[in-house]
């Protein structure tokens, strides 16, 4: 089902004329100098016109979505969509009924499921800026600002569903200029976004409940709580959670997640996570915990890896981490051996995230730097035994994934 197809008496949502331009530039498309009605685009032997107006005549967007969709041999309905969201993280929440399934819940419940869905993004604005046990009002203003840009969109038929769109930045490329020392291997990618990270924190927060909160047959501990907040979980988040959970109407609460194709996606995030109404008893005991008792962080710090440096016959590497420290955006290089180098060399090309737990010192030119990493290991990986984790849960059904970004 594509986030258009809301209804059968409604037209396709279009994309405006700054976000066709948008994709069309970062797709190779070149535009010539504008004249007085707008600009040339062209690619290979296919042009196309895209005039110079604000908002611009749906007639008019049609036609423009149609010649790219014919230029690139694609389905229109799939160009739409894509342009559409090419700089959004869509996360679908759903609230679903096994007792009675349908498309519709009552309204007390859906109004419930928007208000919490606010407050789960608000506090993984925050705990994506810091990680904080309990927030208690202090909320990030980083965070809040992504909130403000936020967006819902349209339901979508079937189990109530609601899209929640963060929109995120263009990010300037990276320079990968070696300097003329040919012993360097060095490569440089562009910091991950923080409306990405707001995003991903969301995404690891719920797998982190599903894992160390959920899943375990006993009630969770302070040192489980630990590997929670680590990735994002703070006790504002469970509670919204589990309000969405105690509404009688609906039994199972599901987040899957869509990644701006814009920005590159961490592949092995899980796309779906799935919580039982029954979760709702763990997940409050896990916020009146995180309430009375105050879960300090160790020396940990996450982000997606932003360099990749090795100098020929060196036994060490070293990468670059993109991350939040003491309230500033910072970059921290980590020393690994080589086989560990190597290995995170294959976490950045599937756009892993990792996390890192160390001491940071302030080396040369005032870079931060840590020596010996008592571990730096993917954000996603499983958090508690294997025997304690059931398998994912299936991917979800094509009717979303596929048909929406091919």
């Amino acid at each position: 089902m594509l986030l258009a197809e809301v209804s059968e008496i409604t037209s396709p949502s279009l994309p405006t004329i700054d976000q066709i331009r948008d994709y069309l530039e970062a797709e190779g498309w070149a535009a010539r100098a504008p004249g007085p009605a707008g600009s040339m685009w062209i690619r290979n032997e296919s042009r196309i016109g895209v005039p110079d107006i604000e908002g611009g005549d749906p007639y008019l967007i049609d036609g423009i979505l149609e010649r790219i969709a014919r230029a690139e041999q694609k389905d229109k309905r799939f160009v739409t969509n894509y342009i559409r969201y090419y700089r959004m993280d869509v996360t679908l929440l759903q609230a679903a009924s096994e007792q009675s399934p349908s498309e519709t819940i009552p309204l007390g419940a859906a109004s419930t499921v928007i208000s919490s869905a606010r407050s789960i993004l608000r506090a993984s604005g925050t705990t994506a800026w810091n990680e904080r046990s309990h927030i208690a009002g202090n909320y990030a203003r980083q965070g809040d600002t992504v909130l403000e840009r936020a967006r819902m969109d349209h339901t979508v038929r079937g189990p109530f569903m609601i899209p929640v769109l963060v929109p995120l930045p263009r990010m300037q490329a990276p320079d990968n200029t070696r300097q003329g020392d040919e012993s360097l291997e060095l490569f440089r990618a562009a910091p991950e976004p923080f409306e990405r990270r707001v995003t991903r924190t969301l995404a690891q927060s719920l797998l982190a409940v599903q894992e160390v909160i959920v899943q375990p047959e006993k009630m969770p501990t302070m040192r489980d709580l630990h590997l929670a907040v680590e990735r994002g979980v703070s006790r504002e988040f469970c509670t919204a959670l589990s309000k969405i959970l105690e509404e009688p109407s609906i039994g199972e609460f599901k987040a899957q997640f869509e990644w701006a194709p814009a920005v590159s996606a961490p592949e092995t995030m899980p796309r779906s996570v799935e919580l039982p109404s029954d979760a709702r008893e763990k997940i409050e005991h896990a916020a009146d915990i995180l309430k009375r008792h105050r879960v300090e962080p160790r020396s940990i710090f996450s982000g997606g890896i932003v360099e990749l440096r090795h100098v020929v016959d060196d036994p060490w590497g070293y990468i670059t981490i993109s991350t939040v420290r003491h309230g500033r955006a910072s970059e921290i290089r980590v020393r690994l051996r080589y086989d560990q180098y190597l290995e995170a060399m294959s976490w950045h090309s599937k756009h892993r995230a990792v996390i890192v737990e160390g001491t940071v010192r302030e080396g040369p030119n005032r870079r931060l730097v840590v020596d010996e990493p008592v571990s730096c290991r993917p954000i996603d990986e499983a958090l508690l035994p294997e025997d304690h984790n059931p398998p994912l849960p299936a991917p979800r059904p094509a009717s979303w994934s596929d048909q929406k970004f091919r």
